[in-house]
């Protein structure tokens, strides 16, 4: 299967929010807000999230099928990492490559922005999503308690980072 990685803007809002509403309703873990907060999410304010322009996405024949949130830092002291998330790969997609995918892209291009540390949040109990991000080189350097509640429940997330080496430029 052939994929693509671009970072998406408000033509892609409609598909998007699809993909949100099914991650909310089918993954809650793993994201910040639920199928309520994205069905209330107004198209204006969609456009408007997508040109801010730090959400990448992997399509397949031209079919927006994942997305990954990507943070740049840009304070002089922290422009060396970027928060990546919420990540999400549609589940009719998963086992194709299509997250492998989506990570690299979002990797190559904080290497190519000179971002050496990539960090993310991810649920204590979201073992599908740690087995990935292990596998994709983070590690998990703390646990945040009582980082997020969902409908009044505490939840811990574990905090990774991924530590990109810089491209060596040849002298």
């Amino acid at each position: 299967m052939d994929f693509t990685f671009k970072t998406l803007s408000a033509a892609h809002a409609a598909d998007w929010q699809a993909l949100r509403l099914e991650g909310t309703r089918d993954f809650p873990m793993g994201f910040l807000i639920g199928p309520d907060d994205v069905l209330k999410t107004s198209d204006d304010r969609v456009r408007d999230i997508l040109d801010a322009g730090t959400a990448r996405g992997v399509f397949a024949d031209d079919v927006l099928i994942g997305f990954c949130g990507y943070r740049p830092e840009r304070l002089e002291r922290t422009r060396h990492r970027a928060e990546i998330g919420p990540f999400f790969v549609s589940a009719k997609y998963h086992g194709t490559g299509a997250a492998r995918f989506l990570m690299q892209g979002v990797i190559d291009e904080a290497r190519d922005a000179g971002i050496e540390q990539l960090e993310l949040f991810v649920d204590t109990e979201n073992h599908r999503a740690i087995r990935f991000y292990e596998r994709e080189g983070f590690e998990r350097v703390a646990t945040h308690p009582d980082g997020v509640r969902i409908n009044g429940k505490s939840r811990d997330d574990h905090f990774y980072v991924l530590r990109i080496k810089p491209v060596a430029v040849p002298l």
